[in-house]
């Protein structure tokens, strides 16, 4: 257990940055993807897009679908996706659909990119809690008992916005600039007393 707290709990946590770091930027990645909103002040392009919206709507439920999937005209899809589904005749789920395949259909490399950095930050996560149920064996705890051990040999870094930079917060000390890991692995905690409580070992800490 002295070995866990001081070495391996440490070390995985640090070796989780990038790991953490690709996930973050995935995400990133994804929410960069979008289908381009139309121009407000093009009022016949409007009308078109109103129109096209009460064609589709005006079909059968497997009409629609099958026609919205189906069509090579991106000015159908786009008048369908640049209003809520309902005026479409839409459900929620059905309006992913299609957003969906128009992402795919004109992002795929870029999608093909990001799904395959996903996919190997998920092997590498997988690989981390196999070493981390290894690790909780080796200390004979429960998952409980464990998760507490944890958290107090293993301090989440408190990080605060200045200005454009990110810094760690140190108490009694100056603020650092946070490295790249320790932005990968910390929080931005509201107050002191939301740090302790998800930092039990932060107290321990301070008072030796």
């Amino acid at each position: 257990m002295e070995e866990a707290a001081k070495t391996y709990l440490p070390g995985l946590k640090v070796a989780f940055a990038p790991i953490a770091k690709a996930f973050a930027d995935a995400k990133t990645a994804r929410a960069a993807i979008a289908i381009p909103a139309p121009d407000p002040s093009n009022i016949a392009a409007a009308l078109e897009r109103q129109e096209i919206r009460a064609m589709v709507r005006a079909m059968s439920p497997n009409e629609r679908m099958s026609f919205l999937m189906g069509t090579v005209d991106e000015r159908i899809v786009d008048a369908v996706l640049s209003a809520p589904g309902v005026l479409s005749g839409l459900s929620d789920d059905k309006f992913g659909q299609l957003r969906d395949q128009a992402v795919e259909r004109r992002f795929g490399d870029r999608v093909a990119e990001i799904r395959e950095a996903e996919e190997t930050a998920e092997a590498a996560q997988a690989a981390m809690l196999v070493a981390r149920n290894d690790i909780r064996a080796a200390t004979g705890l429960d998952e409980r008992a464990f998760d507490r051990f944890e958290k107090k040999a293993v301090i989440t870094p408190w990080l605060v916005k200045e200005g454009d930079r990110v810094v760690k917060v140190v108490p009694g000390s100056t603020y650092p600039a946070a490295t790249a890991d320790e932005i990968a692995l910390g929080k931005f905690y509201a107050n002191k007393d939301e740090y302790l409580a998800d930092n039990p070992g932060a107290r321990l800490a301070a008072a030796a």
